[in-house]
């Protein structure tokens, strides 16, 4: 119980920190619910949904479902793949000759391999993943206006595109005694795979899970996400929740 408050006390300060923060950046919140399925003693089958918000929870960020697969090839390393399908909004646009493009709704697919390596000293789990992704915006089209007569124009081609990125997470965990909850911290950098290796952002995250029996877990968490300058979008805080259903 002791540790519990400690750990409880530092969150506290984390959040108290991140949103002073917050007040100079954007702010969010994201929700999840999945259902992981195991399949055998070695492989597990896994799906989820996602909400986002953004611009101080005024606006939708994005809705996506996946599907994946996990397979523990040894105690200490896992294996995954996954597909994600994500939709996202796209806020209003003025272009530099003064035509608008509305916002609008856009499409796109991703999918993921990752390398999980975990080792337990005392009560402390650590873990390190290693994943690629690689996510592909289709072509599509969009509405155009002028931005005097608001005339509606030809409408605008959003042209296919791809990305790949290599995003390395270390996370450790601490196993309370007697306790359903499991707390953690996490840093992920995300790096852009394209003609070189470039930092595109970094993550950090304090939260805890909350396992009620063995086939509900909670988990409840604060998040930063601090982006390279060439990036368009704001730094960001976010506070999240997320419900799992194993069976």
């Amino acid at each position: 119980m002791k540790n519990l408050k400690r750990y409880l006390s530092l969150s506290l300060l984390f959040l108290f920190a991140m949103m002073l923060k917050a007040q100079q950046n954007d702010f969010g919140l994201w929700g999840s619910v999945a259902v992981e399925k195991k399949i055998s003693k070695s492989l597990e089958a896994n799906i989820e949904g996602e909400f986002r918000s953004r611009n101080n929870v005024q606006t939708a960020e994005r809705l996506s479902g996946s599907a994946g697969l996990t397979y523990k090839m040894c105690k200490w390393l896992q294996s995954s793949v996954d597909y994600t399908f994500l939709y996202s909004y796209e806020p209003l646009e003025r272009e530099k000759d003064g035509d608008i493009i509305p916002e609008y709704w856009l499409m796109r697919h991703r999918f993921n391999v990752a390398l999980t390596g975990k080792w337990k000293i005392g009560r402390f789990d650590f873990s390190l993943r290693e994943r690629w992704q690689y996510t592909y915006r289709p072509e599509q089209e969009t509405e155009k206006f002028d931005g005097d007569s608001h005339l509606q124009k030809d409408n605008e081609i959003i042209k296919g595109k791809g990305k790949n990125n290599l995003r390395s997470r270390l996370k450790v965990e601490y196993d309370i005694p007697k306790c359903k909850f499991a707390p953690y911290v996490s840093c992920e950098l995300t790096h852009h795979l394209h003609h070189g290796f470039y930092y595109e952002k970094t993550r950090c995250i304090i939260g805890t899970e909350y396992k009620l029996k063995k086939k509900h877990v909670f988990d409840f968490y604060a998040l930063y996400q601090s982006l390279a300058e060439s990036e368009d979008e704001p730094n960001g805080f976010v506070i999240g929740a997320g419900y799992k259903f194993k069976f």
